[in-house]
């Protein structure tokens, strides 16, 4: 079955929330991310400390992209033997209390767990005055970007050729530690921004949701997206099209705003129109069809 599919099932004839966030009104946000070993992480990839970190920044971005600050988190820890070591434990421990103190968030919370292999998953609650949906989208509204795309799937590429060519450090850690965009929120709650998502599936996968949730056409121009250089050059644009956990901002504004905020690229790569829900890449002024969509959890077909 589809990831779409099984969703559907367990919300019954109750439609299943389109946001990463849930709103509860009428102020706080809640949302929950996991991390798998063996679906999101290797052991001998992450360190404790790495995936403390993603851990966090994960969640953070979900509440980042519904316009929110993160304030209080609950945590479930499944260890497997390996996880369970003392010193695993300590040092997941330490930069876990390090990376919530970051965002002045609280720990309050949670369950602990024997388990074959490492399950980590955080709950989070923040506040917002008005948050930012993906439904609020408006026809007319430019599609904006945060940073580049594409890093993430190159570092990955070398953790499994097991290269260490320094020339793809920055490579490697995108796709072991990505940070959240939250340090331009505050900045970007100055402009109107009808409705926004953080990248985790891809661009391919995340703009078709954002575009479906605000029920318009999303055009996007190729030419426009922010790939960047060294993963073109050694991926290809349809594998930095997909490249998932970029945690990069997509979001719908009918303003023009500046190329920079916080020291963050913004870029305008498309425009939402009317027309049946989707996205139509464009190329050299022609339709263009990515040949991958990027990383799907379960298969296409059931």
């Amino acid at each position: 079955m589809k990831e779409s599919e099984i969703i559907r099932t367990l919300f019954g004839t109750t439609p299943p929330p389109e946001d990463d966030c849930y709103f509860l009104a009428p102020n706080r946000l809640v949302t929950t991310d996991s991390l798998s070993e063996g679906t999101h992480f290797l052991h001998q990839w992450s360190s404790p400390k790495i995936l403390a970190r993603k851990l966090v920044e994960v969640n953070v971005s979900d509440i980042t992209s519904s316009g929110g600050k993160p304030k209080e988190c609950f945590l479930n820890l499944g260890l497997s033997p390996l996880s369970q070591k003392k010193e695993w434990v300590r040092s997941f421990s330490k930069e876990l209390r390090k990376s919530l103190d970051q965002y002045g968030m609280k720990l309050a919370g949670g369950d602990t767990f024997s388990a074959s292999k490492t399950q980590l998953a955080l709950t989070v609650v923040g506040i917002v005055d008005k948050p930012w949906l993906r439904s609020g989208g408006k026809l007319g509204d430019y599609l904006y970007l945060t940073g580049t795309l594409g890093l993430s799937q190159l570092g990955y590429r070398t953790l499994k050729k097991k290269s260490k060519n320094k020339v793809y450090k920055e490579a490697v850690e995108r796709h072991l530690s990505p940070k959240s965009r939250y340090a331009i929120l505050s900045n970007l709650k100055d402009f109107k921004i009808h409705a926004c998502m953080d990248i985790t599936d891809g661009l391919i996968q995340d703009s078709e949701r954002l575009a479906k949730a605000s029920q318009g056409k999303i055009k996007i121009q190729i030419e426009s997206i922010p790939l960047h250089p060294l993963a073109v050059k050694e991926l290809g644009i349809d594998l930095c099209l997909g490249s998932g956990e970029e945690l990069e901002l997509l979001f719908l504004s009918p303003e023009i705003l500046p190329t920079e905020l916080s020291g963050v690229p913004v870029t305008m790569i498309g425009k939402l129109e009317k027309g049946k829900p989707g996205v139509l890449f464009l190329k050299d002024g022609k339709n263009y069809l990515p040949k991958t969509r990027g990383y799907l959890h379960f298969s296409e077909e059931e």
